[in-house]
């Protein structure tokens, strides 16, 4: 009986070391297989020109794709202007196993009539070299607006890629209420 369950117990290890070993080659050759999908994506954004989605004015941002947009882009007096953008297409850099992407952002409030009332270079910078790829990212601009009269006002953006030259400029029309 005891040579039955040794056996048993003998055969259910190697079963047990087995699979493990499976398991592990398997999912060893699926990150090999994800990271050279990863670059083959990285090498499409490089060749696309940079581009912004989901441009818009939230009451909330809590997270990448995870934000509650303003429905009809009206801020009341004394609050702050809250801005989510997610960038596309910015250039990465792969060297020595490394990858790095640098983008600047640029910003102007003007009235509706055109007058300039802030202006500001480099605002925002998001610099990163990292050893694995970054695909998706998000910006925020969490601006204070003061005590600006009611009214039109736009909030106009200038992304920068550091790295291929390209920018960009996006502007959001918004009414203080």
């Amino acid at each position: 009986m005891r040579r039955k369950i040794y056996s048993l117990l003998a055969v259910m290890f190697f079963v047990i070391l087995m699979n493990t070993v499976f398991v592990s080659s398997a999912g060893a050759g699926d990150a090999e297989e994800i990271l050279s999908l990863k670059n083959e994506i990285i090498q499409k954004q490089n060749e696309s020109k940079l581009g912004l989605q989901e441009f818009t004015l939230c009451s909330k941002i809590l997270n990448y794709a995870s934000f509650y947009p303003l429905a009809d882009n009206k801020i009341k007096r004394g609050t702050n202007l809250l801005l989510y953008y997610e960038p596309i297409n910015w250039f990465t850099s792969t060297q020595q196993g490394r990858y790095e992407f640098y983008l600047t952002q640029d910003v102007m409030l003007e009235t509706a009539a055109g007058e300039i009332l802030f202006e500001r270079e480099g605002l925002l910078s998001m610099h990163y070299n990292t050893g694995k790829p970054v695909l998706d990212i998000y910006m925020t601009n969490d601006f204070n607006l003061g005590q600006l009269p009611e009214g039109k006002y736009r909030y106009i953006i200038e992304l920068h890629d550091m790295i291929s030259g390209q920018k960009l400029k996006k502007e959001i029309v918004f009414e203080i209420i």
